[in-house]
Parts: structure tokens; C-alpha cells; sequence
């Protein structure tokens, strides 16, 4: 017998064993994506898939960065030589702001493949995300962003990729 039955039978309370507990926590996820793939208000009109946003010139770019791989011994990134190509070279690209820290507007911030949250898209990684500096703050969003600057592979600092002299391009 545990100690958390043994007290519950000592206390009368009858403490639930902690699979009762966790195993509704565990389904949660499951649950919220049943109640928006049953067709909540809120559900993205994109069908499941790696990404949120169609194909097109402006997020081709997210694919080629999603296939870098870890390997070596310290478990680097290994980035293909499209992707190497990439570095030091003008790139634009859309995605969705993650800002880094609170307040209206940002010039330092991740841009994301794909929005926070959508039950429909692949899982943010370090792949799927860069670090944005732009020298004129933009206002925060939830829309998707067209962002063009210079690419930089950065594997020393978490995320793989950075933005650097971001400018915000309108569609």
C-alpha cells in the first residue's frame, strides 16, 4: 500500500491515487484538439500539416530551414548546403511574431514558421524559429509578418538562425 492510500485511509479521506489525477492531465491535449477539430469559431481554415501558411515565395524558405539535422559528436546542427548558402545573404520571409519580452512594440523578437498555439501545425523548434533585430520597432501582432534582412546561421545561441537589419516589406 502507498503512503498517499495508507494517509487517506488513516485520514478517511480517501485520497485518489495519482493516476486519477494525472491521467486527466495527461488527455487535456487530446481533449482541445478534439473540441477545435470539431469545428470551434476559433480553428484555422489551413488543413493539418508542417505549416501554417501557404506555399509561396516569401515562406519556401521555412522548408529549406526545417531540414537542417543534429549530428557530430556534440550534436551540432548540420545544415545542408542549400541552407549554408543562406548564410551572410539577403532572405525574405513571412511568419508570426513571438515577442521576447511585454509591451507594444519590438525590435528584437522570434519569428516563427508557424503562429504559437495552432493545433494544426508542426511543434515550434529551433529550425522553425529565428531571432529578428530590426532597427525600427514594429507594433506587436498575431497577423503574419513579411520580414526582409540577412540571414545569419547561428547555432552558438539557441535558436539556429537570426535576422539581422530586419526590415518590415508589405504585401
Amino acid at each position: 500500500m502507498s503512503t498517499a492510500t495508507r494517509l487517506g485511509a488513516a485520514l478517511g479521506t480517501g485520497m485518489p491515487a495519482r493516476r486519477q489525477i494525472l491521467l486527466p492531465l495527461a488527455l487535456a491535449p487530446i481533449a482541445g484538439w478534439a473540441v477545435w477539430a470539431a469545428g470551434t469559431p476559433e480553428a484555422p481554415s489551413h488543413p493539418a500539416g508542417p505549416f501554417h501558411l501557404p506555399l509561396d515565395e516569401t515562406t519556401a524558405i521555412w522548408r529549406d530551414l526545417g531540414t537542417v539535422r543534429m549530428g557530430g559528436l556534440a550534436g551540432d546542427p548540420q545544415f545542408p548546403v542549400k541552407v549554408s548558402a543562406m548564410d551572410g545573404r539577403p532572405v525574405t520571409v513571412r511568419g508570426f511574431m513571438v515577442p521576447l519580452t511585454d509591451g507594444a512594440t519590438h525590435n528584437r523578437f522570434i519569428l516563427s514558421a508557424n503562429p504559437i498555439g495552432c493545433p494544426a501545425c508542426q511543434s515550434p523548434g529551433p529550425a522553425t524559429m529565428m531571432h529578428v533585430h530590426t532597427a525600427i520597432t514594429l507594433a506587436a501582432t498575431r497577423e503574419p509578418l513579411t520580414l526582409a534582412g540577412t540571414l545569419r546561421l547561428r547555432p552558438q545561441e539557441g535558436l539556429y538562425y537570426r535576422l539581422d537589419s530586419a526590415e518590415l516589406r508589405w504585401a
